[in-house]
């Protein structure tokens, strides 16, 4: 059902403006974003679509075509709940929006997501990037892209308690078709980098719901922290993970718990792996590739501890098959998908081999989807 067809049905009338934002697929570069490092997302052709329609009075009225329910807040009374309940990612937004100074009206608003909820392709930064953009239009504000993907993670930090960083967001809402975004969370520079075309990017669902509100998420942050305080107390220059060295790491092993340590040391490897997987993507090389891909999926595995064993054995299932140019689990982790590169031609060839082995493996027969790299978030007013 098409979003302006979906609205008419729910509320019976045309609606005034359309929205759609992107999901994301992160190429390498994870859990760093949070620490200011480097990070390599694309936006994906999975959508958030919204059709939205002034309303009379300071109510917002959200349907869920995905949960077949409201969402409902009075502008005027919305506060952060700081829980992970669907209705806060469909509210907080406009509370969001309110607290960037951004006059908001009430609005009706259809909604359906094509993102998989806890798949690691970023389904919250989706629905906040689309609802932002809608939000602000309708308000007769004009946002630079930047300043929505700032507003949209306001929305899920505060409002749903969700710590997330920022790399969703800006993916969703900065997006460019046939390119990956190296973005520096610190600074917010982004770089459009051409994906290869004789290239594709595919996902493989392992079966295994995460949840990033479960408290694993916010645990790995804390161990950081208490790695960084070492860290600072040595050297005084440093700000965040980002500025940290392995030379400056190991120097200070001895003073800080072993489980700071391997989480800093993934952060540390993670953001040089990034960096260097530009110069891959630019020579389309995909030895190099393959290569940090695969060092990335050990290290969240075992340093950061954010994988298990199913999203191991479609590494490891991956990496058996021919075609593939590397591989390794996406978003928070502990379960959702795992992101596999391969070379065009044996793309669908090479998913269905995956899958195979990791039926063969687990018992279990999984979905795979090949996306493509795609514009952010987009904002049409219907005449």
């Amino acid at each position: 059902m098409s979003p302006e067809k979906g609205f008419i049905e729910i509320f019976g009338r045309h609606p005034a403006v359309l929205a759609d934002a992107g999901g994301r697929v992160n190429l390498i570069g994870e859990h760093t974003d949070y620490h200011g490092g480097f990070v390599f997302p694309a936006a994906i052709d999975l959508r958030c679509r919204v059709a939205a329609g002034p309303r009379g009075d300071r109510q917002v009225v959200v349907w869920s075509e995905n949960l077949r329910g409201f969402a409902t807040g009075r502008l005027d009374a919305l506060e952060p709940r700081g829980t992970s309940h669907w209705s806060s990612y469909c509210l907080g937004p406009f509370w969001a929006l309110r607290e960037a100074g951004v006059e908001v009206q009430g609005a009706d608003i259809w909604l359906n997501g094509e993102v998989p909820l806890g798949s690691g392709l970023s389904s919250s930064a989706s629905i906040a990037v689309a609802l932002v953009g809608v939000g602000a239009a309708m308000a007769g504000k004009e946002l630079k892209p930047l300043e929505i993907a700032r507003i949209a993670q306001l929305a899920e930090n505060r409002f749903c308690g969700v710590p997330c960083g920022v790399m969703d967001q800006v993916a969703s809402a900065c997006g460019v078709s046939g390119h990956a975004l190296l973005l520096d969370c610190r600074s917010l520079e982004v770089q459009a980098v051409p994906f290869p075309e004789e290239w594709a990017i595919g996902v493989i669902d392992s079966g295994v719901k995460h949840s990033v509100g479960s408290g694993e998420y916010a645990r790995r942050q804390e161990q950081c922290a208490m790695g960084m305080e070492v860290l600072r107390r040595a050297y005084p220059g440093v700000m965040s993970a980002r500025d940290v060295t392995m030379d400056m790491l190991d120097s200070v092993r001895g003073s800080m718990p072993e489980v700071s340590y391997r989480r800093l040391r993934h952060v540390v490897r993670e953001n040089a792996r990034t960096l260097l997987a530009r110069a891959a993507l630019e020579a389309s090389d995909p030895s190099a590739m393959g290569r940090l891909l695969y060092e990335s999926h050990e290290s969240l595995a075992r340093d950061y501890e954010v994988s298990c064993r199913e999203l191991d054995l479609l590494v490891e299932a991956a990496r058996a098959t021919r075609g593939v140019i590397g591989g390794r689990l996406c978003g928070a982790g502990f379960g959702g998908n795992v992101v596999v590169l391969t070379l065009r031609e044996a793309a669908e060839g090479a998913m269905a081999e995956i899958l195979e082995r990791y039926a063969s493996s687990t018992g279990m027969r999984t979905a795979s989807r090949l996306l493509r790299a795609s514009d952010g978030l987009r904002v049409r007013w219907l005449s």
